[in-house]
């Protein structure tokens, strides 16, 4: 025990306990769900006192809107690196958004949910509403410059962005509730539901070009 609470010390000092334990309530929200999470079974994970959290972020939901935070700021940068590989043309940059969403979510279901669709966290939350509102504008303007539209910045007053959100949405939830590759071995899900999205993602891009 002893050993356990200088390692959690000798993390405060070098600075990593905030990150020790945003990656140990990752680590419990990826594998088991936000309802399992507790603030106790976080310090414990990261080897600190059960006190040690309220420290850095005072109480549960400023620890998981922290995390979410994080999760989406890494969602933004994966889009950006798909976005990178996919040319110019604005309609693959369109695609690009899609299939790194889809990747996302597919990987990252339980994160996700915390992001969006859970209590846990502080919605009113400055660095929550802007990574929100980043994701939101970053499709706005990949669909604007695919359908050479100057869409409205409200994504619900744009029904191209509706149809886009629901796709890649309704995709990921497919696959991630094994309504679709029910068959395919797990080891081999995440890469397989890639190829159908991006053989998906092609269809649609007909779609899109059409309201161009």
């Amino acid at each position: 025990m002893s050993e356990t609470i200088e390692q959690g010390a000798r993390a405060y000092h070098h600075g990593a306990l905030r990150e020790a334990l945003l990656n140990a309530a990752r680590e419990i929200v990826r594998t088991e769900g936000v309802q399992a999470f507790t603030l106790r079974e976080a310090a414990r994970r990261a080897g600190v006192s059960h006190g040690a959290p309220a420290h850095h972020f005072g109480d549960k939901t400023g620890l998981l809107t922290e995390l979410a935070v994080q999760v989406l700021e890494e969602r933004l940068a994966l889009i950006a690196d798909y976005g990178a590989r996919a040319g110019a043309e604005p309609i693959a940059q369109l695609k690009a958004c899609g299939l790194a969403n889809i990747d996302f979510m597919i990987a990252n279901p339980r994160l996700d949910e915390l992001c969006w669709r859970s209590d846990a966290i502080d919605r009113t939350h400055p660095a929550l509403q802007a990574a929100q509102g980043k994701l939101a504008g970053d499709l706005i303007t990949r669909m604007s410059a695919a359908t050479g539209q100057a869409l409205n910045p409200d994504k619900e007053s744009n029904p191209s962005t509706l149809l886009a959100i629901a796709i890649v949405h309704g995709f990921a939830q497919l696959v991630n509730e094994r309504m679709i590759l029910t068959h395919v071995p797990e080891d081999e899900r995440a890469a397989r539901a890639h190829q159908l999205a991006d053989e998906m993602l092609d269809f649609m891009q007909d779609l899109f070009r059409g309201l161009r």
